[in-house]
């Protein structure tokens, strides 16, 4: 439990951890008048772009440091108990500038509390989803080997998702790959909370080939499934990292 505080504390001694607290009041002005729910899911868009690289390069260096395992190694408890409070720490010491940077958000752009609260909960939620993935690839890797993989996966699930979906759908379009594609979709809890925020916030905007997959297959017209989704990658992470960890040669 102890080590939860002193991690927080080192990922806030770096100066960077507290970028989200002034980047993203800056990035609401870009859009201040255009409504609530564009306002809302275009900002849930540029933390997508901009979190999970910020979350990989601030929390692998100390979950990575091997001086660490080694006195872990020696300790009464479980190492990789130990290791998992390292995680929370970090998830804990980027949650604050987060949640201090998307509060300011909300006020910036005028929302109203069900607005501020999606933009806040799924802000965290996004945050919490890179620190579990952080703590999975960091228990088994060495922090550069971590981060060029944890770097790859948010290429694959924020920056080439779409492309790649409505690329293969046209490419192959004679062939029977709902299943697949659906499949895709529900491997990508960035992208359920996007759509589930168009739906939550009954946003103008086209919700894309993953909301014409939930709508058409599984019938999804807003709900808790982005959400369960999110919370079970979640739960897979952590559990993910403490198995990496306590299986791994220290």
């Amino acid at each position: 439990m102890a080590l939860l505080p002193l991690y927080a504390k080192a990922l806030l001694r770096n100066p960077w951890a507290l970028a989200p607290a002034g980047l993203l009041p800056i990035l609401a002005l870009a859009f201040q008048g255009r409504g609530e729910a564009v306002a809302v899911v275009s900002l849930f868009a540029s933390l997508s772009l901009l979190l999970p690289p910020l979350v990989l390069a601030l929390g692998l260096p100390l979950l990575g440091a091997r001086e660490d395992w080694a006195f872990w190694a020696g300790m009464p408890q479980h190492p990789a108990r130990l290791y998992l409070w390292g995680v929370l720490g970090v998830g804990l010491g980027l949650s604050l500038p987060t949640l201090g940077g998307l509060a300011l958000s909300a006020g910036l752009l005028g929302l109203s509390a069900w607005g501020a609260l999606l933009l806040v909960l799924s802000g965290l939620g996004l945050l919490w989803l890179w620190v579990a993935l952080s703590g999975w690839v960091g228990a088994g890797l060495e922090p550069p080997r971590a981060l060029g993989i944890g770097l790859l996966l948010w290429g694959l699930l924020v920056l080439a998702y779409d492309p790649l979906v409505v690329g293969l759908a046209v490419a192959l379009q004679a062939y029977p790959l709902e299943g697949f594609l659906l499949a895709a979709v529900l491997l990508n809890p960035v992208e359920l909370l996007r759509v589930g925020l168009l739906y939550a916030l009954e946003a103008p905007v086209l919700v894309g080939p993953t909301g014409y997959l939930l709508r058409e297959f599984l019938g999804y017209s807003g709900g808790l499934l982005p959400v369960g989704v999110g919370l079970l990658a979640i739960a897979l992470g952590f559990w993910g990292a403490a198995w990496r960890f306590g299986r791994r040669d220290r």
